[in-house]
C-alpha cells in the first residue's frame, strides 16, 4: 500500500516540476514510510511520484515509480492484486521476464500485454494507480471496482496534477483551493462529498471503477466496471446452496487476503460481520491471528467485552485499546490533517486510534467493512420501506402535525426512559436521538429520494438553506432521483443498498478507513468488496438477505457455524462513541471556539444566529444536534487548516 501522485503537461516539464513532484512525494509520505522515488520524462510531459509501504516483495527491485525494461512504460500503483501469482505465469508464458516477486510488475507489463482495459479485468484486488504509456503518449489513472483506494486529479495552472490524497494537489502552487459550493451544500446534506465532486472546484475524483485517459489535452473518464452491467450467475438452488457458494467465496476472499511478506491481523468488533472474517482467517492462517479493537468507558458505547469474548471462542491474540474522551480530543485536532476534505463520520475519530494501535504490531489488517450495504443491514432500509408503503394513507397535514409534537420531547429524556422500560442497556437503541430527529424528518417527506435523504442526511435542505443564508433549498443530488425515484416497493429496497455501496460505502466509509489507517503507515484489506461476492449479493433474492424484518441473514445463517450465539443475536451498535454528552461537556469549548459568534467560518460561510441556536438548543439538553454539530465543527477545523477560497 503506497501514495502515488504526478503531473502531465503536453509542452514538456521543466526543472521546477522536480521541486514540484518532491513536495507531492513528501505530502504523502504517512502513506509510504518505507521508500520513495520520482521519475520524469521532460520532453513528453509526464512526471510521476511514489511512497511506499512495502508489503510484498520488501526489495529494491519492486521499488516505484517502476519502469518497463524498454522505457516504454512507467507505473505508480497504490493497491493489492490478490491474483497476482496466476497473472505472473500468464504473462511469464506470453514472454515476459520478471526481476521482483512485487504485484506491481505484475501490473506493468499485463497493461503492456493486454492494454489497460483488458488487463483490469484480469485484476481481484484494490487499487489506483498512473500508469504512463510512452508510445501512446497517454496517462491511464485508474482506480478499483468498489472505490477501496482513492484518485484524485484536477488542474494546477497548465499542468494536470493527481494523487492519492487532496493534499497532494494542494502543495502544487498553482493549485486553487476554492471550494465547490455545491460540494459544499453536498457535505452539509450527506456528511461526505459524493464522487465526482471534491471540496475544491479544480480538483475531481476518479469514481470507483472508472479510469480516466488523457492524451494530450483530451481528456475521457471512461466506466471499466460497473456491477449494473455484469451477467447474472445463478448461485444455486435454494438457501442452503446459495449460502454454501456465500461462505466458499468468503473463505477464498479471506485466504487471497491473507498473502503478505509483513505481519497481518484483523480489526474486531463485537459484531458478526469482523467476526466472521477473524474466523475464516483461523481457519485459513498458519497462526492464531492478531485482533484490534477499542474499549469506551461509557458502558452503553463499550464492544470491548463482546470483542474480547470473540477473541477467546476463535482462538485470537487481542489487543485492545481504551478510548477516553482525552485520548479522542487530542485526535479531533488532527482530523483535517489526515482528512485533507471534509468527512464528518463521528467513527473516523476511533478509526484513527484504533489504527495506531493496530500498527505496533501489524502493517496488514482484515477488516468487515462492506457487510451492510451488501447485505441489506441498515435499519434504514427498514424504515424507508415501511414510511413509503404507508405514505397514501396518512395526509401530509396529519404527518407534519406528528413530527411537530414529536420534537417537543427531548430526545435524550425519551432514550433514558426507553432504555429503562426495556431493561437497561439491553434494550439501548443505538445513536436513539439521531434517529428520533430522522424519524420527524423521514414524516413530512414526499417521495423516496427525500425519505432516503432524511434517514441518512445531516442537514435537510430547508435547514442547509437557513444554514448557509441560500434562498432557496439546495438539490438533492442527482444520484438519488436516478436510483431511487419511479420505483416499485419491490425494488425499493435494492435502490437503496445499491445507492450506498456507490455512494455512502466508497466516500465515507471507505474513504475514512484509507486516511485514517494510511496516516500511520496502516493497509486494510476488505474481504466483503471481493466482486465476487458483491456479484453474489446482487444475484441473491431479497428474501435471501432479510428475513424477520432484519437484514445480514445470510452472514447471520453463516455465523452461527462460527461464533457464539449471543454475538449473532445482539443488536447492532455500529462503531459509535458518546458525542452527544461530550459536546455538552468535554467539547463545548471547541464548539465556542469554532462555532461562536466572532469564529472565523460562522462569519464567512454560516448564519451566526442559526448556529448558535443549535448550540445552546443542544447544550441545554432541549434537543440533540450532535451530529449537526460535529459536521459543522469539523468543516470549521477544516477550514482553520487547509484555508480554502470561499465560494
Amino acid at each position: 500500500m503506497c501514495g502515488i501522485g504526478g503531473l502531465l503537461n503536453p509542452d514538456g516539464l521543466g526543472p521546477h516540476h522536480n521541486e514540484t513532484l518532491r513536495s507531492m512525494m513528501h505530502s504523502l509520505d504517512h502513506r509510504g514510510p518505507d521508500s520513495n522515488g520520482v521519475w520524469m520524462d521532460e520532453g513528453a510531459g509526464i512526471g510521476l511520484c511514489h511512497t511506499r509501504l512495502a508489503v510484498i516483495d520488501l526489495s529494491e527491485r519492486a521499488s516505484q515509480p517502476m519502469i518497463a525494461p524498454d522505457g516504454r512504460a512507467a507505473l505508480s500503483y497504490n493497491g493489492e492484486i490478490y491474483n497476482y501469482r496466476e497473472l505472473r505465469s500468464e504473462l511469464k508464458s506470453c514472454g515476459w521476464r520478471f526481476v521482483s516477486d512485487s504485484d506491481t510488475e505484475v501490473v506493468l507489463y499485463a497493461c503492456l500485454e493486454w492494454g489497460v482495459p483488458r488487463a483490469l479485468d484480469r485484476f481481484s484486488g484494490m487499487f489506483a494507480f498512473a500508469f504512463w504509456h510512452a508510445r501512446e503518449r497517454a496517462l491511464y489513472l485508474v482506480r478499483d471496482r468498489m472505490g477501496i483506494k482513492p484518485l484524485y486529479y484536477g488542474r494546477a495552472g497548465n499542468d494536470l496534477v493527481f494523487g492519492s490524497e487532496l493534499k497532494a494537489l494542494c502543495v502544487h502552487p498553482d493549485f486553487s483551493r476554492s471550494i465547490d459550493r455545491r460540494a459544499m451544500e453536498l457535505y452539509f446534506l450527506l456528511q461526505y462529498i459524493p464522487s465526482p465532486q471534491t471540496i475544491y472546484s479544480q480538483a475531481q475524483k476518479i469514481p470507483p471503477g472508472h479510469y480516466c485517459r488523457i492524451d494530450g489535452n483530451r481528456e475521457e473518464l471512461i466506466s471499466w466496471w460497473d456491477p449494473d452491467h455484469q451477467v447474472p450467475g445463478v448461485e444455486g438452488n435454494g438457501v442452503e446452496s446459495g449460502d454454501k457458494r456465500l461462505e466458499t467465496l468468503l473463505d477464498d476472499s479471506v485466504s487471497s487476503r491473507l498473502v503478505s511478506d509483513v505481519p497481518l491481523g484483523s480489526f474486531l468488533s463485537g459484531g458478526m460481520d469482523s467476526g466472521l472474517i477473524v474466523a475464516a482467517i483461523a481457519r485459513n492462517g498458519q497462526t492464531a491471528p492478531s485482533t484490534f479493537t477499542v474499549s469506551y468507558q461509557e458502558s452503553e458505547y463499550d464492544e470491548g467485552p463482546v470483542a474480547a469474548a470473540v477473541a477467546s471462542y476463535l482462538g485470537t491474540c487481542h489487543h485492545q485499546v481504551d478510548v477516553s474522551i482525552d485520548t479522542l480530543l487530542e485526535g479531533v485536532l488532527e482530523l483535517p490533517h489526515v482528512f485533507d476534505e471534509p468527512l464528518s463520520d463521528p467513527s473516523a475519530l476511533p478509526m484513527m486510534v484504533l489504527s495506531r494501535l493496530a500498527r505496533e504490531h501489524v502493517t496488514v489488517i482484515l477488516s468487515g467493512d462492506g457487510g451492510d450495504e451488501l447485505f441489506g443491514g441498515y435499519d434504514r432500509y427498514a424504515a424507508v420501506q415501511k414510511y413509503m408503503k404507508s405514505l397514501p394513507y396518512v395526509p401530509l397535514s396529519m404527518r407534519r402535525a406528528l413530527a411537530t409534537l414529536m420534537a417537543l420531547f427531548p430526545s435524550g429524556l425519551l432514550a433514558s426512559c426507553y432504555s429503562a422500560w426495556k431493561g437497561g442497556g439491553r434494550g439501548r437503541v443505538e445513536n436513539f436521538a439521531g434517529k428520533w430527529e430522522k424519524l420527524q424528518k423521514l414524516l413530512v417527506q414526499s417521495g423516496a429520494a427525500s425519505a432516503y435523504q432524511a434517514a441518512i442526511g445531516i442537514f435537510s435542505p430547508l435547514e442547509i438553506a437557513n444554514l448557509l443564508g441560500m434562498p432557496h433549498p439546495p438539490p438533492l443530488p442527482d444520484s438519488f432521483h436516478e436510483r431511487l425515484e419511479d420505483c416499485s416497493e419491490n425494488s425499493l429496497l435494492r435502490r437503496m443498498m445499491d445507492l450506498d455501496t456507490r455512494t455512502f460505502l466508497a466516500d465515507d466509509v471507505l474513504t475514512k478507513v484509507d486516511r485514517a489507517s494510511m496516516s500511520v503507515g496502516l493497509e486494510v484489506r476488505v474481504p466483503y468488496l471481493d466482486h465476487r461476492i458483491v456479484q453474489w449479493s446482487r444475484n441473491a433474492a431479497d428474501a435471501t438477505l432479510r428475513e424477520g424484518g432484519k437484514g445480514k441473514a445470510p452472514l447471520r445463517r453463516l455465523a452461527f457455524k462460527d461464533l457464539p450465539e449471543h454475538v449473532v443475536q445482539r443488536p447492532k451498535m455500529g462503531f459509535t462513541m458518546p458525542l452527544d454528552s461530550w459536546l455538552r461537556n468535554q467539547m463545548r469549548d471547541l464548539l465556542d471556539q469554532y462555532l461562536g459568534a466572532g469564529s472565523r467560518v460562522s462569519g464567512t460561510y454560516f448564519d451566526s444566529l442559526y448556529v448558535d441556536r443549535l448550540v445552546r438548543e443542544h447544550v441545554s439538553g432541549q434537543t440533540n444536534h450532535h451530529e449537526k454539530l460535529w459536521n459543522l465543527l469539523v468543516f470549521a477545523l477544516w477550514e482553520e487548516k487547509w484555508k480554502p477560497i470561499a465560494a
